[in-house]
C-alpha cells in the first residue's frame, strides 16, 4: 500500500514539472523585489560532515523561507527575524571547484517529503533532480560542470511534496564562480 502511495506521489510530481502546477505556492513578493540571499564562507550546520570544502573563488549561497498563511513562499533574513511561524526550510547551493557544485534543501516540516528540481548554469547545462525522497535534509554533487572565462553561474531551483499533496516551491538560489 505503501508504495502505491509513493508511486502516485512520485507521479504528481512528474506532472507537476511538466503542465503549471496550479497548486504550488506562489514565490511572488510585491514588496520584495529580490530575494534575500545570503553569502557566506562556510557550509550551513545541517550539511553532512563529509560535505566537499568549497572552493576559495566560490560562493555559498543560502536562502531561507516559509509559507505564510495564505500559502505563499516568503523568503527571509534569521538574523532578523528570530521566531518564524510556518519556517518552512532552507536551500544552499556552493562551487566546490571549477568542475563541481554541491547542493542542499533542507524542510522544517516533519514527515516524509519529495524534491524535484534542477540546477542550470549561465552555461546552458540543465542537470535534474528528480523525486528525491527525504526527512529533513537532501542534497548532494553535481560533478562535470562546464566553466568558462569570466562568471560561472549556478541556479538550483524546485519544489518539494508532502505526504498530503501539498506542494511547496523553493525560491530559487544562485552562486558564482569566477575563472
Amino acid at each position: 500500500m505503501k508504495k502505491k502511495i509513493m508511486s502516485a506521489l512520485l507521479l504528481c510530481v512528474m506532472v507537476a514539472l511538466f503542465c503549471v502546477p496550479a497548486f504550488a505556492a506562489n514565490t511572488s513578493d510585491a514588496d520584495a523585489s529580490e530575494p534575500v540571499v545570503f553569502k557566506t564562507t562556510t557550509l550551513p550546520e545541517w550539511f553532512p560532515e563529509d560535505a566537499p570544502a568549497p572552493d576559495p573563488n566560490g560562493e555559498i549561497v543560502t536562502v531561507y523561507w516559509y509559507v505564510d498563511e495564505n500559502g505563499n513562499t516568503v523568503t527571509y533574513d534569521p538574523q532578523e527575524r528570530k521566531t518564524v511561524i510556518g519556517n518552512a526550510g532552507s536551500a544552499t547551493i556552493y562551487w566546490v571547484d571549477s568542475r563541481m557544485i554541491g547542493w542542499g534543501i533542507t524542510s522544517n516540516a516533519d514527515g516524509l517529503m519529495v524534491f524535484t528540481g534542477s540546477v542550470t548554469t549561465n552555461r546552458g547545462q540543465l542537470f535534474p533532480l528528480g523525486d528525491i525522497e527525504f526527512d529533513g535534509d537532501c542534497g548532494g554533487t553535481i560533478d562535470n560542470v562546464i566553466t568558462r572565462s569570466g562568471q560561472n553561474k549556478a541556479t538550483l531551483s524546485g519544489i518539494m511534496i508532502d505526504a498530503n499533496g501539498v506542494s511547496i516551491t523553493a525560491p530559487e538560489v544562485s552562486a558564482s564562480y569566477y575563472k
